[in-house]
């Protein structure tokens, strides 16, 4: 099948998969429903969609409406796709998607929520950063703040457990009904941010560390103990700081969090430089007589040619942060 006969195949059939994982009360769908549920499953309607991403990355989307609900999950296809092209049976697939909708749904108990009145969602409003230019054509359908390079936008956060976190972009049909302006509402995430999602930081030698000993099979770790040892005990690591937040979703927006950068660059009596890692974390580099801007404006221009994909990345600019201003400026532009 090619990817429109794919499409149209799960139209056809992935309803049923989804009836049978439904009435079952398992997991898989493997237990055969009897008479009497096959009378009351639910009707399921398939749909299919461009989402669009950060940095104006479209991926399609399966979006799964369920008789009687308001909320649907997302499901990206894409991957789907690669993995039938590779030779997976597409009942698999249409059984993977099934299990994986019902959990979505089993751990995101979403009520309906009418966006259109302020005060009922301005707590559960949080703020992302992402790149300015990159993502011309969403800033045109949602209220936004420039900030360098950037752009602040908004989201309603829906719910937040152990998959992930579920969230809407704030477009400009709510934001006009809601009669606030746009400072205000940049205060009201930039607090709800703050305080849903803290800031975390830790020195890149301890980051990397705590990687190895992740990733590392233990027989391995033991005769790498000693140097892992050395480095995340070395005083100040290697004089970068990774900042992100608790949860590393989109923790670059910490840059802007109250005094986070101020008392930094008072506990290390310097300016600082910023390095955007992604829109999930910045690297904090503090500025001494060795510090050279070129080398660390290299470093972002390869990572994100090489390491970072597109649809994570935040700049190819570095920052300044001048302690004596208390503002962040694009380096070479202060």
């Amino acid at each position: 099948m090619d990817y429109q006969e794919f499409l149209l195949y799960l139209e056809e059939n992935l309803p049923e998969y989804l009836r049978q994982c439904n009435c079952c009360g398992g997991e898989d769908g493997s237990k055969e429903p009897d008479a009497e549920d096959k009378e009351i499953r639910p009707e399921y309607k398939i749909e299919f969609q461009q989402l669009m991403k950060n940095n104006g990355v479209v991926l399609d989307g399966l979006v799964i409406h369920k008789a009687g609900e308001n909320a649907s999950p997302n499901i990206y296809l894409n991957d789907y796709y690669n993995d039938y092209q590779m030779g997976k049976p597409a009942s698999l697939i249409m059984e993977e998607i099934a299990y994986q909708y019902h959990r979505i749904r089993a751990e995101n108990d979403i009520a309906y929520v009418n966006l259109s009145d302020f005060k009922k969602v301005r707590d559960s409003i949080v703020m992302r950063m992402v790149n300015y230019d990159k993502n011309r054509g969403m800033l045109k359908t949602c209220p936004h703040k420039r900030y360098l390079d950037l752009a602040i936008v908004f989201r309603y956060m829906a719910g937040r457990n152990s998959i992930g976190i579920a969230s809407s972009l704030i477009r400009n049909e709510e934001f006009a009904l809601w009669d606030v302006s746009l400072e205000e509402l940049y205060r009201t995430a930039l607090f709800n941010t703050m305080r849903e999602f803290p800031w975390h930081m830790d020195s890149l030698a301890k980051v990397i560390v705590e990687s190895f000993k992740k990733r590392m099979p233990e027989e391995d770790m033991e005769e790498l103990a000693e140097e892992l040892s050395i480095l995340e005990q070395t005083e100040n690591g290697v004089s970068m700081f990774v900042l992100s937040n608790d949860s590393g979703v989109y923790g670059a927006a910490c840059i802007l969090y109250d005094s986070v950068l101020k008392n930094f660059a008072r506990v290390q009596e310097c300016n600082i430089f910023i390095l955007p890692s992604s829109v999930h974390e910045v690297m904090l580099v503090p500025e001494n007589t060795d510090t050279e801007p070129e080398f660390l404006e290299g470093l972002v221009e390869e990572a994100n040619r090489s390491a970072v994909g597109l649809v994570d990345l935040l700049s190819d600019h570095i920052y300044y942060y001048d302690r004596d201003k208390d503002q962040i400026f694009i380096y070479g532009q202060n």
